[in-house]
């Protein structure tokens, strides 16, 4: 960002929604998520008032994968309230020519709405465009909804996950952070190794603790991964960005 700063001259002043879109993801990557999503809010007042619709349909989509889909955007209707992000989305998907915003909207309401079933379509129609990275976190999201309620559709939405995160190198994005439950270093260490078939007995011997200890840390993480069995533990780790399940360390 600071050499795009350096370069940018007031003849460029036309790449703007590029530079300010790039500044909000530094920001989001950085670990500012709450300034980003400002900046984000602000480029989309001035993409409104320059009448660059196609740009802000993409701005907004960046609000929805930073959890922002039922945020207040733009000016006050006549009724006196705002649109939200979607309801905004939505609207535009109907300007902007091209088979994109639509899919845009339609990942935006289902956002919203918190409904894991059109978060999985929104993703199938990313995947289908080979936006493997955009399909995975609206799968990610679809994840957490499900394991949230308890819901027998969360393994294979799991297994959906971890066959796009294996296209998608060693990604990190806020959309699939916000997603992943938080584990301690100790219950990463437990979990990598029952992963991979270790005992409560056999990695107690290998981490220096006591079989309950283990039993203990292993059942905090079933709890936060929402999963019941080793098998399904493996599975789970496999979703989770940067960790495959398969190395003990």
């Amino acid at each position: 960002m600071a050499e795009a700063d350096r370069l940018q001259s007031p003849t460029m002043v036309v790449l703007y929604p590029w530079l300010e879109q790039a500044r909000a993801a530094t920001l989001a990557a950085g670990g500012e998520p709450a300034t980003a999503v400002k900046r984000l809010h602000d480029l989309v007042d001035r993409l409104r008032a320059d009448g660059f619709a196609g740009h802000e349909a993409l701005v907004l989509h960046d609000l929805v994968r930073l959890g922002q889909a039922a945020a207040q955007t733009g000016p006050r209707c006549s009724d006196g309230g705002r649109r939200t992000v979607a309801q905004r989305l939505t609207e535009l998907s109907e300007q902007v020519d091209g088979e994109l915003p639509p899919l845009l909207a339609r990942h935006a309401r289902a956002s919203a709405d918190g409904l894991p079933e059109g978060l999985l379509g929104a993703a199938d129609g990313f995947a289908e465009r080979g936006l493997d990275l955009l399909a995975a976190e609206a799968v990610a999201e679809a994840v957490h909804l499900l394991r949230q309620r308890r819901s027998p559709e969360v393994g294979h939405a799991r297994q959906r996950l971890g066959a796009l995160l294996a296209g998608c190198d060693m990604v990190h994005t806020p959309a699939l952070q916000a997603a992943t439950p938080t584990l301690t270093d100790r219950e990463w260490q437990v979990a990598r190794l029952a992963a991979v078939g270790g005992t409560s007995r056999a990695i107690a011997e290998q981490l220096f603790l006591s079989a309950r200890t283990v039993e203990n840390h292993l059942q905090r993480v079933y709890t936060k991964l929402g999963v019941t069995s080793r098998a399904e533990l493996r599975l789970a780790l496999g979703t989770i960005p940067g960790h495959d399940g398969t190395t003990a360390v």
